[in-house]
């Protein structure tokens, strides 16, 4: 049984008693009102054949689904959504998840937070899902630093909602941001391991066709307790620190005496919106860096061979094909310098998603925070906890549209794997994975969604699967007042 819990009972106290207080605080200002609350019921099998659930049919998913073959998932949801037009407002979210396979049984919180809002700011405290970077929220590959692949750790958040405009400019100038802290409560052999998030974005364009944004998110791992590579306080000089930057002081072991304090990862995003009464096209691309962080201008970084490149086709006047996404991600290059293989780059040794002293490296439950094509601890048939396929090359299309009644989503993904920088495969595990999803209304049982698929693989990195995926959800509203 995998029952998500945080690092003690003290911990656990502070963080329930910061829901409480967040969720009757903002219960309060609204006792005058009616809000609905959506509830859903759902339930989904994967059935078929191979060594795994098809890729596609777990990746990006929240943890929910389990990676075994023939496994039976089900699940229960409550959310009040907050209102971006209200001054003031709240929110809450739960979902209960279960998997039940022939290798394990698994029982645990999807999401459990409560939000207010004010004015331009939110806050929250719990485990929330969200979508950071500039990908296409609906139908990429996942974000450089963050995507939908791991389940939400347990944070409190500061942020703004969405995009605001600066005073003055009429619109064309828009800023977003936010400041987190979070608690890894997975970890076995470094207890109190904590999340350090911040990241900020501009936007220049408004109501004009033409947008161009730029942004930077910047994660920290920190803290935390050691048999093996001692204790790192948590302290307020130390959380400056980790704010900042800045190399430890001579009480931190000697890697982090000469480089940044704790595990720092960065990714710049630079995006261009053209937008058309036809088609909406968004281009987008991030990159990543793993060495001390100071920045250099995304067309300028040691890493610049590396990241994602994307583009989102909205079509909104097309049911048939309503959006489309292409993209294209590289990690084999890890800051050089660079020797030629075979006609491939391959670079340093920089080790995306590892660090010496964070055994679970960039992952949440083993599975990997970042893009899931840099492979999920879960895989590994050693039993070890980092990520052992970071050298990655991938090809990925995803589409959806309405064809009568039914929707659908095409995703097709073809991946050149070559393990870690230190050693890499001696030949590229070749895989290519597709994934055909619809969903359409029960016409006997009002307010049914009832979903078929097929997904599967074929290649050497997660081998041959293949499967029929078959889902039923129910859903409804509650009033509150």
């Amino acid at each position: 049984m995998d029952v998500s819990t945080l690092n003690d009972g003290k911990m656990k106290l502070k963080y329930l008693q910061t829901l409480i207080f967040l969720l009757a605080s903002v219960l309060l200002q609204a006792q005058s009102q009616t809000d609905s609350v959506k509830y859903t019921i759902n339930t989904r099998f994967n059935g078929g054949s191979g060594s795994y659930a098809p890729f596609l049919s777990t990746a990006n998913q929240y943890d929910r689904y389990d990676i075994s073959p023939n496994s039976l998932t089900i699940w229960a949801t409550l959310h009040k959504q907050v209102e971006t037009q209200k001054t003031f407002d709240y929110g809450f979210g739960v979902e209960l998840d279960g998997n039940l396979s022939s290798t394990r049984n698994r029982f645990f919180p999807g999401e459990l937070y409560a939000e207010g809002k004010m004015y331009f700011l939110n806050v929250y405290a719990g485990s929330k899902r969200q979508v950071f970077g500039n990908q296409d929220e609906e139908l990429s590959s996942g974000g450089m630093l963050w995507s939908q692949n791991s389940r939400p750790m347990p944070k409190i958040a500061i942020e703004s909602n969405g995009y605001v405009a600066v005073p003055y400019s009429k619109g064309y100038l828009e800023v977003k941001g936010g400041l987190s802290h979070g608690w890894f409560d997975d970890q076995k052999e470094l207890k109190g391991l904590l999340l350090h998030h911040k990241y900020a974005y501009i936007r220049l364009g408004g109501s004009l066709p033409i947008n161009l944004s730029y942004g930077v998110q910047h994660v920290a791992q920190w803290g935390g307790k050691s048999d093996l590579y001692g204790t790192m306080p948590v302290t307020l000089e130390n959380y400056l620190r980790i704010f900042m930057g800045s190399s430890g002081s001579s009480t931190a072991s000697w890697g982090d005496q000469e480089n940044a304090l704790g595990n720092h990862i960065i990714s710049q995003n630079l995006g261009l919106d053209l937008k058309f009464k036809i088609a909406h096209v968004s281009f987008y691309w991030q990159n990543i860096a793993e060495d001390s962080p100071v920045i250099k201008f995304i067309t300028n970084t040691p890493t610049i061979e590396d990241g994602l490149w994307g583009i989102s086709v909205k079509l909104p006047s097309i049911k048939q094909i309503n959006r489309v996404v292409f993209e294209y991600l590289s990690t084999t290059d890890q800051n050089g310098p660079w020797h030629d293989l075979d006609g491939v780059i391959y670079g340093g040794q920089d080790g995306y998603y590892n660090n010496s002293i964070t055994p679970n490296g960039w992952s949440y439950k083993g599975m990997t925070i970042g893009n899931p094509w840099l492979t999920s601890p879960k895989y590994n048939k050693d039993g070890s906890t980092s990520v052992i396929n970071n050298t990655v090359r991938l090809y990925y299309f995803s589409g959806i549209g309405k064809v009568k009644s039914v929707n659908y989503r095409l995703t097709l993904a073809y991946s050149k794997n070559y393990g870690h920088t230190a050693p890499i495969y001696p030949e590229s595990k070749n895989q290519f994975s597709w994934q055909l999803e619809t969903s359409t209304a029960s016409k006997i049982v009002k307010n049914t969604q009832i979903s078929f698929g097929i997904s599967g693989d074929r290649g050497s990195m997660y081998g041959n699967n293949l499967a029929l995926v078959l889902g039923v959800s129910y859903s409804g509203f509650l009033k509150l007042r």
